[in-house]
């Protein structure tokens, strides 16, 4: 008998439990959950929400990044139907991510995840924070999104771009002559790569001029053994325009010219 009255008290207590998830707002998880961007078959958020097309979300920022640096990305969401607040999960390949204040985010396991569910507005734009890594090279940015316990998850699309550094070697090997390139992309905004090679080891200056004549930029100004190398200029600062480059090194001089589309 006492065991019969324990099942039952069990099944009780389940019930409640089972009913009382199912009543929740959009958070069975209101200081969010992470490790749910991952695109598996046991991942999203898929053991609370069904997949679906009901809520939408992009991601916005930089296309390229300088390798170190903090910039500010945008997670958009929209949904026109359903119930509850929204939740989020935003994570970074190689990067690091950090909330900004009045955004409704908190780090979890190195990723963002909402703090006590985001209000429901539509669309809805929440901005953060990403370091890149020290090293040139690229990353992704991924989010999972949804809105209300019981409403649909949906991922947003994935957020690729470079990493970069502002100079670097392309390789040892000597080059048959002093050279400069024209730079790539070009007309360019607002980041251009430039490589160029040194036949002697010597002191190399770079320096960008705008259409009057004027230094605007030094890229390069070091003792460098013979190789081939690149530059980066970051004209984030800059007007749209005509830009001069030139490159001394030894009694090597050439000066090329680019373009600067905004």
């Amino acid at each position: 008998m006492q065991k019969k009255v324990y099942a039952i008290t069990a099944f009780f207590m389940f019930a409640v439990l089972i009913v009382s998830l199912v009543s929740t707002d959009s958070s069975a998880y209101p200081g969010g959950i992470s490790g749910r961007t991952r695109k598996t078959s046991s991942a999203g958020c898929g053991g609370c929400h069904s997949q679906g097309s009901t809520i939408t979300g992009t991601i916005t920022g930089p296309d390229s990044v300088l390798a170190g640096q903090t910039v500010t990305y945008t997670l958009t969401l929209n949904c026109a139907s359903g119930s509850g607040k929204y939740g989020v999960d935003i994570a970074a390949k190689n990067g690091t991510l950090a909330p900004i204040s009045g955004q409704g985010l908190t780090l979890m396991s190195s990723e963002l995840v909402q703090s006590t569910g985001i209000t429901y507005v539509n669309p809805k734009v929440i901005t953060f924070s990403y370091t890149a890594p020290g090293a040139a090279g690229s990353d992704t940015l991924y989010a999972t999104i949804d809105r209300g316990h019981s409403g649909a998850y949906n991922w947003t699309p994935n957020k690729g771009f470079k990493v970069y550094t502002l100079t670097g070697v392309v390789n040892n090997q000597t080059p048959v002559n002093y050279y400069l390139s024209q730079n790539y992309p070009n007309p360019f905004n607002p980041v251009t790569r430039i490589n160029y090679g040194v036949l002697k080891a010597s002191n190399v200056k770079i320096t960008v001029y705008n259409l009057l004549g004027k230094e605007i930029a030094s890229l390069v100004n070091e003792y460098q053994n013979a190789g081939n190398y690149y530059a980066i200029f970051d004209a984030s600062k800059y007007s749209s325009g005509i830009y001069y480059y030139k490159i001394e090194s030894g009694d090597f001089t050439e000066v090329k010219k680019m373009s600067l589309i905004k």
